[in-house]
């Protein structure tokens, strides 16, 4: 792997990569941005070493051995102590931006020009959208850029089935995806492996919903009879104006649940948003898998990745604002 750095026209980049000790490439389906963290030798007494350091608002890009960029990004921390001999750095992706500002503006169209009008607002370039077809009406008042595009995609979800995720691609361009695709990785027990866990628990166990009105009276009950084997666990849900109460209650069922991580070899097409294939007589695991978080260490000649996994394919949806005449009606309802 090669680092370079260089500032905001990047026309001078230098690559630092033999005064690297040691980096950390990582996602999160929950964190939106990815995030790089680098450690630099550094000995400000030793005149004869050459100043390498990057500087906070530098570029920072992360490429592999052929020279294609998997991270493009921005340093945002430079934590250093007068005993270390050592620059410790972190910096983020282009999605930064979308998931920290903020946008105030009513979207109407299609999701995918809701998607590019917020992007534009908010100065990030576009790459490619997913297309839905869907319209929506969308009141984004001192959102977030991310919860904005997350609201719509949200609705398209609900009619079409697909999950979507947003995603960096040609080093500094936002683009919508479905999530959970492909990525193209087999993790193989026989070869690419350095360890697998497989747990299955039942701490999470809800198999009952007791639904009431507002007042507290019991109205009906949704239940999960198949691990009810495993005894009842039952949570209380109020039924609210202008929401699916069976919708709702059918989310908070929740039976066995299983995990799964892996340490492999490094790819850098395993990341998360994306799925990877595995199959591994060890541990009973075979099949399509879900990446929800990756970390990828880069050591000397060490290149490993650690991946969460989920069995199922979930996406981080978000609610969309009520209209104000909505709102104007809810109100006189609770009068």
């Amino acid at each position: 792997m090669k680092l370079l750095v260089g500032d905001a026209n990047l026309i001078f980049l230098k690559n630092i990569s033999e005064y690297v000790e040691k980096i950390t490439w990582s996602g999160d389906t929950k964190q939106v941005a990815r995030k790089l963290q680098f450690t630099v030798v550094h000995n400000p007494y030793d005149a004869i070493m050459p100043q390498v350091l990057p500087r906070i608002g530098d570029r920072v890009l992360l490429q592999t051995d052929e020279g294609s960029t998997i991270f493009f990004g921005l340093v945002f921390d430079d934590d250093r102590t007068g005993s270390s001999r050592v620059v410790s750095y972190l910096a983020y992706d282009m999605m930064y931006y979308v998931n920290q500002s903020d946008v105030n503006n009513v979207y109407e169209g299609l999701v995918e020009d809701v998607t590019r009008n917020i992007l534009r607002d908010v100065g990030v370039l576009e790459g490619s959208i997913a297309q839905t077809g869907i319209t929506v009406y969308m009141p984004c008042m001192g959102k977030k850029a991310y919860e904005g595009i997350m609201m719509a995609y949200t609705q398209a979800a609900r009619q079409n089935g697909k999950k979507y995720i947003p995603v960096i691609t040609d080093i500094n361009h936002v683009s919508i995806v479905e999530k959970g695709t492909l990525c193209g990785v087999v993790i193989d027990g026989s070869y690419n492996t350095i360890e697998e866990s497989y747990k299955q628990t039942l701490q999470q166990m809800v198999n009952k919903i007791v639904i009431t009105d507002k007042d507290g009276n019991i109205l009906d009950f949704v239940q999960d009879f198949d691990t009810q084997i495993n005894g009842t666990v039952q949570k209380v849900l109020k039924q609210e104006d202008n929401k699916d109460v069976y919708a709702e209650a059918h989310n908070l069922l929740n039976g066995i649940d299983q995990t799964a991580s892996v340490t492999a070899t490094s790819d850098p097409c395993a990341v998360s948003g994306y799925s990877i294939l595995i199959q591994d007589s060890v541990t009973g695991l075979y099949g399509q898998f879900y990446i929800e978080s990756d970390t990828h260490t880069f050591s000397g000649a060490k290149e490993e990745m650690q991946l969460t996994l989920a069995f199922e394919n979930l996406m981080d949806e978000k609610e969309l604002e009520k209209k104000k005449e909505e709102t104007k009606a809810d109100d006189e309802k609770q009068r």
